[in-house]
Parts: structure tokens; C-alpha cells; sequence
């Protein structure tokens, strides 16, 4: 499988390419402890202003910043492939998929809230339609970045068992997969009961019902992606498709205590803790396309010193 880079040379390369995902992994990190801090601060005092300015302002833009990572280093990989290469076309899905999920995080983050940074609290009756534009990305960030990345993954998959490397879930895997599906199984009963009693489900909120099962869909390719590779050998592509795994099964435990909270399982305050789900979620994601960035520039700076000799 090769791999090319225009416009940049292998000593560029490697340098811009080492550090990154540790600078993800700062970033995400350094963020989710100022904001643990400020729960543990709003417990104490008890003054709201404390958590929502967080994540209205630093929290807001912070997944907007990895969001926007995920897609662009989503495209450097992609134009790292040959044209005609099985996996430029996963990985263009992937970055479609990453294109998608910016624009959500955006008018989520941006547009879709009543924080400061609205651009549309500069236009009469620009705020009051911040709901709309919030709906339209729950979108983009959910069935539409979702599907995309799980026809992507597809598309691995079956690279992999072309090649004779597809390899077989653990039985940890297993537990996973029939946990959350018992999830998505009792979240689809729920809907059906609910239309069959004539409750009214709005555009937006249809739109999102192929959300949990297309996440558990993405977790079971996931985790066969991962194995298929780990059972190769400790690589950064393993680490690449561990990252999917881990960004995917956060994102299905904040799906998971949103639902416990709506029923009384998880109390408040402790239920503010799925706020924070969603930052090492989106950090996954970032970190994904990152390792399969540093895995082909070292895989390229080998080269180069073969051919060199050094």
C-alpha cells in the first residue's frame, strides 16, 4: 500500500506530523480538568453561572476546535492516498463525515445556543431562531456524520478481509455489543409505543431516531477494525481505529445517561456529569485521523531512509 504526500517534503512532514496527537491529547485533557474543576466549584457554591459560562464559551469552542482537527487532518490523510487506492474513498468518507460533524459542531455551538458568541445577536430577531439552526445541526453532527462514517468503516472492513487480516471480536467486544444493543433494542420499543399512542414527533427529532442504532453499528465496526489490526501488532493505524472505538462508545455512554437521566436514574447534579461525555468524545475523533497521519509519515520517513541509506 503506498502512500503520497504532495508539497511536502519527508523532513516537514515527520516534524509537523510528530506531536500532534499529543497535542490533542493536552489540549482535551487540560480543558476536561478545568471543567471538573469548575463542577466541583459549582457544588460548592451552588451558582450556576459558574458551569454554564464553560461550556457556553471555552467548552463551545473547544469542540469546535477538534471538530474542525478532525476534518482537516481527515483530508490530509485522504489526499495521502493514490488516486484510484481502496482507501482514498474510505478515507474522503471520512472526511466528509468530519466536514459534516464541523458544520454541526458550529451552528450547535454557535449558532444553535443563547451564548454571547452568537453572531445572531447582531440582527433583529437573529437569537430567536437559534433553535432552528441548532436542530438542523443535530444533523449534520449526528445521522448524517454518523452514516457517512459508517459506509466509511464498511468500506475498511472489507479491505481487510480482501487481505486475509480481519480479525475476530474478543469477548469483551461481545459484551459491549449486546449491552448496548439491549440499549437500542428497548430505545426503539419505546418509539414505536410512543407513535402507536399518537405522540407527535417533529421533523428534527424524526431525523435523529437512526442515530443510536447507526452508533451501534460504528461500534461493532470499530471494534472488528481493531482487532483485525491490534492482532498485527502495537501500531499508530491501531491506535487510529481505537480511537474510533473509544469517540463512538462515549458517545453512546452520554446517549445512554441522557436516557437514565430523563428517568430518574441518575440524580441531579451528578447527572451534569453527561455534559461532559461530549469533550473526550469529539477529542477521540480528533485523535483518529491524527494517528493514521503519524502512521504515514513514518511509514514515508522509512522509506526515505531506505533509499537514502541512513
Amino acid at each position: 500500500m503506498s502512500w503520497h504526500w504532495p508539497g511536502l517534503s519527508s523532513n516537514y512532514g515527520v516534524k509537523s506530523a510528530f506531536g500532534c496527537s499529543t497535542l490533542i491529547l493536552l489540549v482535551t485533557g487540560s480543558y476536561l480538568a478545568v471543567g471538573l474543576a469548575v463542577f466541583v466549584v459549582w457544588l460548592i457554591a451552588g451558582n450556576d453561572a459558574w458551569i454554564e459560562d464553560f461550556f457556553r464559551i471555552p467548552g463551545a469552542l473547544l469542540l469546535i476546535w477538534l471538530s474542525a482537527v478532525s476534518m482537516l487532518l481527515s483530508v490530509r490523510v485522504c489526499r495521502g492516498f493514490f488516486p484510484g487506492e481502496p482507501m482514498r474513498g474510505a478515507w474522503q468518507l471520512i472526511a466528509l463525515s468530519a466536514g459534516s460533524g464541523f458544520a454541526g459542531s458550529v451552528l450547535i455551538q454557535l449558532f444553535g445556543t443563547k451564548s454571547r458568541m452568537n453572531p445572531l445577536n447582531f440582527f433583529p430577531g437573529g437569537a430567536e431562531q437559534a433553535p432552528v439552526w441548532r436542530s438542523v445541526g443535530q444533523v449534520l453532527n449526528g445521522p448524517c456524520r454518523l452514516a457517512m462514517l459508517a459506509v466509511a468503516l464498511f468500506l475498511v472492513l472489507k479491505l481487510y478481509r480482501q487481505s486475509g487480516f480481519l480479525g475476530k471480536y474478543a469477548a469483551m467486544d461481545w459484551a459491549v455489543l449486546a449491552g448496548f444493543g439491549a440499549y437500542v433494542v428497548e430505545e426503539a420499543v419505546e418509539v414505536v409505543v410512543a407513535f402507536q399512542q399518537g405522540k407527535p414527533f417533529a421533523l428534527a427529532e424524526a431525523l435523529n431516531f437512526p442515530v443510536d442504532p447507526l452508533l451501534w453499528v460504528l461500534l461493532a465496526e470499530a471494534l472488528r477494525l481493531f482487532r483485525s489490526v491490534h492482532m498485527m501488532g502495537t501500531s499508530w493505524i491501531g491506535r487510529c481505529y481505537g480511537a474510533f472505538s473509544v469517540g463512538i462508545l462515549l458517545i453512546l455512554a452520554g446517549d445512554v445517561a441522557i436516557w437514565a437521566t430523563s428517568r430518574g436514574y441518575l440524580p441531579w447534579p451528578w447527572s451534569a456529569l453527561e455534559w461532559y461525555v461530549w469533550i473526550p468524545a469529539a477529542g477521540a475523533f480528533a485523535l483518529a485521523p491524527s494517528y493514521q497521519w503519524e502512521a504515514m509519515r513514518h511509514a514515508e520517513s522509512s522509506r526515505a531512509a531506505d533509499a537514502t541509506g541512513v
